[in-house]
């Protein structure tokens, strides 16, 4: 099965999903989303946003959708195009593919992911969504817990930010209690 995408306006994703739905029940259109922590007046909060606003996804089994199914999605309100082009539709790549396939698999919405950062600083995943994806990672803010991944699709560049939360390394809570065992010692030899 090949993926494609559907570039629509941006906002409209879950509209053109219900409309096209109506006439294709049978074709499935994903608009993969993202549930992040945020602060509001003091106060945590949720927000649930698009992955990649302006584009849905889809598969078909076989390089290029049909032509009734290229009409249909013409048809329905807020389409832009088939990328890269309506006229010359191709599949994502295999890489591309692969990583929607995978963020996929976290379900429609997608949570956090559990890090820890090593003793150079550096962002390590242990579980979730970014798993795989350590690579891609170009920014990390720690305070907002959120990590900034760029990957192209059909050769443009995106990015988007996932969540994460900080799992403490139990290494340094071990380094942290020998070393107060050898201070305790080092005190009662002093004594």
């Amino acid at each position: 099965m090949n993926f494609f995408a559907i570039q629509v306006m941006t906002g409209r994703e879950d509209d053109f999903i219900e409309l096209f739905s109506k006439t294709r029940p049978d074709q499935p259109l994903y608009n993969i989303k993202k549930k992040l922590k945020s602060r509001r007046r003091g106060k945590v909060v949720f927000l649930m946003n698009c992955l990649f606003p302006g584009y849905v996804f889809f598969q078909y089994p076989e390089d290029k959708p049909s032509a009734e199914l290229i009409r249909i999605f013409r048809r329905t309100r807020h389409f832009a195009r088939v990328l890269p082009a309506t006229d010359g539709i191709k599949p994502l790549s295999d890489r591309d593919s692969e990583i929607i396939r995978h963020l996929l698999s976290f379900g429609r919405e997608i949570g956090s992911s559990l890090v820890s950062f090593d003793e150079n600083n550096r962002i390590k995943v242990i579980q979730g969504p970014m798993m795989g994806l350590e690579g891609r990672i170009i920014k990390v803010d720690k305070r907002k817990r959120r990590a900034k991944i760029k990957f192209e699709m059909t050769d443009s560049p995106i990015t988007f930010d996932l969540g994460f939360e900080i799992l403490e390394a139990v290494k340094d809570k071990a380094e942290d209690t020998a070393k107060n065992a050898a201070k305790e010692m080092a005190e009662e030899a002093g004594h």
